[in-house]
């Protein structure tokens, strides 16, 4: 056997190709099973270019090239750099050459096999930025085959902003340090994600030649914290109204299941109000209004737990009711919210589109979490609301007549009192009139006290009927009434009074049996001048309601100007 034919078996049998190159990298000699290893046969190789030939082989000899060529040897000195599936040797006339080394089926895929059986995402990536291996769960979540992947740069999978993040610490993982973090980065897909990632740099004889990056993603984890932190803080917040505490827990909720729209709505009945809503396609208005019936939340409050869909579709149970037929929502998460232990409302999450899988059982717990805060934040509003209603009906009572429902002295001081301070700072003029019943005591001695309250009642709806609105009529005791007209001066005033009077004298009010009863009024009529204190107009309006009465009653007088 001669030389040659023996090195061409031996190189055969140990799967192992010899290159010869040129300053340039242009290929000069070819020997060994080059069409197994570089699929070409060696006349093939002759005069081209290392880097055309796209195979893992030749990429990892080019890096090791690139890597020898950097320390620049000295004149004439033969250096190496040898790997176990490549070597690379400088020689002294400047050409180079190369060895690569193929492994047997079994080595070269064990690597491959162990990272493709891990759960996480394993890449490995050369001093360039490239992916050089990448197993099958990365594969998966970036959606490329392994061939379209390799050789990318790291940055062809994110975007600008999330890449400049990362290219600091691939240096540091290329400068031989050991690189952890967590981080939100967005895919060049436009995915954003939370990722917990481990560099560990890969070391050729106290050189690192790329690195090895393991990588989770923890956006579920991250997005279950800050739901729950959001949770436990938002309820407790001071600094913000109820609106921006459930829609902060409606947004989170949206972005741990990745659906669409967020509601809290009010079930009175039948029908379904909006009251909340969060959504990331068209807005939802508080307070639109469905037929409890159309909404699949007659289908949850039926369940009276957590009630879900995820292909609403092909559910028997959703495919033919109204909602899936007048909204298409594919996808539905909810259940009851209860306030002092009656349904009070929903919580639902729903989406147009499917959802590619079932929820879990830690979904529906923390679905339950988010319904419980917003049940603990809703009974705080409810129990705000009932104490704002009982202090403005207090507050109401203590300016109303217990009897008529008109407003009583002290509502009557009030408007006074605002009326004067703009009458101070340049506002417009108004009027009082002060009103008595005629013979009033008559109709209680004669009819008795019940018939006399609810004369009483009759006149004040009687005088309502006649005022301009804007008038104010009050009642400040016993048969006595005041009117108050912004705006009216005297002349005006007795008008609008002499109405009045006129529209009571023509009224009757029905006794018990059947019996019409009539009643009139005499009014004195003063417009307030400009600095005069209350006091001092009504006693003005109350003079001259007495001057009517003298007169003859049913009549009305004006009072006399200050001196």
């Amino acid at each position: 056997m001669s030389s040659p034919s023996w090195r061409e078996e031996v190189l055969a049998l140990s799967r192992t190709v010899h290159l010869h190159l040129d300053r340039e990298g242009h290929i000069l000699e070819a020997t060994g099973d080059t069409r197994a290893l570089l699929g070409e046969p060696p006349e093939a190789l002759l005069g081209r270019p290392l880097d055309a030939l796209p195979t893992a082989p030749t990429h990892q000899a080019a890096h090791l090239l690139e890597q020898l060529t950097a320390r620049d040897p000295g004149p004439r000195q033969t250096r190496a750099l040898e790997t176990e599936a490549c070597g690379v040797f400088l020689l002294a006339d400047g050409s180079v050459a190369l060895r690569l080394t193929a492994r047997s089926p079994e080595e070269s895929g064990v690597i491959q096999r162990l990272a493709d059986r891990l759960p996480v995402m394993v890449a490995y990536v050369d001093p360039a930025g490239c992916f050089r291996l990448n197993n099958q769960a990365y594969l998966d979540f970036i959606g490329l085959d392994r061939e379209a992947l390799y050789g990318l740069p790291v940055s062809s999978v994110l975007d600008a902003a999330s890449y400049a993040k990362v290219a600091p610490r691939f240096r540091r993982a290329l400068a031989g340090e050991e690189v952890n973090y967590e981080d939100r980065l967005t895919l060049a897909d436009g995915r954003t994600c939370y990722f917990k990632v481990h560099y560990v740099p890969d070391f050729l004889d106290a050189e690192v030649v790329g690195f090895y990056a393991i990588i989770q993603d923890i956006s579920e984890y991250a997005s279950m914290i800050q739901l729950l932190r959001d949770v436990h803080t938002g309820i407790n917040r001071t600094d913000i109204g109820t609106r921006e505490i459930i829609e902060q827990l409606l947004d989170d909720a949206l972005a741990y299941l990745s659906l669409e729209i967020g509601l809290i709505s009010r079930i009175e009945e039948e029908r379904y109000t909006v009251w909340w809503a969060a959504s990331r396609g068209p807005e939802i208005a508080p307070g639109t209004t469905f037929p409890l019936g159309d909404t699949y939340c007659r289908l949850m409050l039926d369940e009276a737990d957590v009630f879900h869909t995820t292909q609403a579709g092909e559910d028997p149970r959703v495919s033919g009711h109204p909602c899936y037929q007048a909204f298409g929502l594919e996808c539905y998460i909810g259940m009851p919210l209860r306030v002092n232990g009656r349904v009070w409302g929903t919580l639902n999450f729903s989406s147009a589109a499917p959802r590619g899988r079932a929820f879990s059982e830690i979904e529906e717990e923390l679905l339950r979490l988010i319904a419980n805060a917003a049940e603990r934040v809703i009974t705080h509003e409810v129990e705000l609301e009932r104490v704002r209603r009982e202090r403005d009906q207090m507050a109401n009572q203590a300016l109303t007549d217990h009897l008529t429902g008109l407003p009583n002295r002290s509502a009557l001081e009030h408007r006074i009192e605002e009326l004067m301070e703009r009458r101070a700072a340049g506002g417009p003029p108004f009027s009082l009139a002060v009103l008595d019943i005629d013979h009033f005591k008559a109709v209680n001695d004669t009819h008795g006290h019940d018939v006399g309250d609810r004369v009483l009642c009759w006149l004040g709806e009687r005088m309502g009927q006649s005022l301009r609105e804007g008038d104010f009529v009050a009642r400040t005791g016993g048969e006595e009434f005041v009117i108050v007209m912004p705006g009216a001066r005297q002349r005006e005033a007795r008008e609008i009074v002499e109405r009045v009077r006129t529209h009571v004298r023509r009224g009757r009010m029905p006794l018990a049996d059947g019996q019409p009863l009539g009643v009139t009024v005499s009014g004195g009529i003063g417009e307030h001048q400009p600095g005069e204190p209350y006091a001092d107009l009504f006693r003005r309006a109350d003079a001259a309601l007495y001057a009517a009465k003298r007169a003859g009653r049913d009549r009305t007088h004006l009072a006399d100007c200050p001196a």
